[in-house]
């Protein structure tokens, strides 16, 4: 299943199965605990931890994050808008398959034609 994390695609083969073998590692408890709103917190402050410390979310982390959210809310985005004071609201959404499709397949066309340096990590489409 693909999942839009804010501005990436992440792809998750069965994330209610991916959450029940990771949810120790991801941190966030039992999930099964959590409420919708807990979740979307939950990731959010995640997001907000990378961008604060300029750190990229491994390919790990982000399909962690999909599947929790997946699991939890079925929707199949998170967006992160910026607010007029500075800050960031979540915002979930089901977007269409198809939409999900043509962001990977554009993803996928730009990183093919990005010119590759030794050392560079991938974080578009997977």
């Amino acid at each position: 299943m693909l999942f839009l994390l804010n501005d990436r695609i992440v792809e998750v083969a069965v994330p209610e199965m991916h959450l029940e073998c990771r949810w120790k590692t991801i941190g966030c408890g039992r999930p099964h605990a959590l409420r919708a709103h807990d979740v979307v917190d939950f990731v959010h402050a995640r997001l907000d931890q990378a961008r604060l410390f300029n750190r990229i979310l491994t390919d790990m982390e982000a399909r962690d994050l999909a599947a929790l959210i997946i699991s939890r809310t079925g929707a199949n985005s998170l967006i992160l808008r910026q607010r007029s004071d500075g800050s960031r609201a979540p915002m979930l959404r089901r977007l269409p398959a198809a939409v999900l499709d043509v962001f990977a397949q554009g993803a996928a066309n730009d990183e093919a034609s990005a010119p590759r340096r030794s050392g560079d990590r991938i974080i578009a489409a997977h």
